[in-house]
């Protein structure tokens, strides 16, 4: 079954160009997407890979919202009629076990290059070593340029965290925001969620977010995951 969600609409608030960090773990990455046209031939595409949590998925979409692009989670067959005046696509979770058919992907790559078009291929490790019974695929993944993205460094998440917090109007003192980083997730997924939680907490005790409210929203998440 196939997924699609158009990105030619107005961008989420969460993935809108302000609201990315640049930092070390992830310039490059932005740098790539923007030379975009200009990416190596003869076949466009690009590979950002890395792990969860690590700003694949926004990155893409502010490079979709410049092509038009179409997004998809998933490809059991491909459908020519389904990508009529679609240029560029971004594969997501590519590589993640039942989510695409080899097939289906080789058909989709061969439509793209008759098209000119691009895609954009994210996943948790490069795609020039997903493992196909299709030799022609593999020979083609393997020529896609690609480009790492590491999880974020103390410093990146720091600043996710403190434009989070400067976002719902929270003030948040440095030593709260350090005492955070020290013990969070590494992603930035987690960076939202957690100054989300502490925030409504502190709304809700009508105080300012605090070392109590940050060790009491922390302390709770561990508790979930025992």
């Amino acid at each position: 079954m196939t997924t699609q969600l158009p990105l030619s609409l107005p961008l989420p608030s969460a993935y809108n160009k302000e609201s990315f960090v640049i930092g070390s773990a992830n310039e490059q990455a932005l740098s790539w997407l923007e030379r975009w046209p200009d990416w190596p031939l003869p076949f466009k595409g690009l590979n950002l890979y890395g792990p969860p949590g690590s700003g694949k998925t926004h990155l893409s979409y502010l490079w979709a919202g410049r092509g038009d692009a179409v997004a998809l989670n998933g490809l059991s067959q491909f459908d020519q009629d389904q990508f009529l005046q679609k240029q560029h696509v971004v594969l997501d979770d590519f590589g993640v076990s039942g989510c695409y058919d080899d097939t289906a992907v080789f058909h989709l790559l061969n439509y793209i290059t008759s098209v000119s078009g691009t895609l954009l291929f994210l996943s948790p490790y490069p795609v020039a070593q997903h493992e196909s019974s299709l030799s022609d695929l593999t020979s083609r993944l393997r020529s896609v340029a690609a480009q790492e993205i590491d999880l974020p460094d103390d410093g990146l998440l720091k600043a996710v965290l403190a434009k989070h917090f400067t976002d719902r109007q929270c003030a948040v003192s440095e030593q709260v925001l350090n005492y955070i980083v020290n013990r969070m997730e590494r992603s930035f997924s987690a960076a939202q969620k957690l100054s989300a939680e502490m925030d409504a907490l502190a709304l809700s005790l009508k105080v300012p977010v605090s070392l109590t409210i940050a060790r009491q929203v922390l302390d709770s998440i561990e508790v979930k995951l025992i």
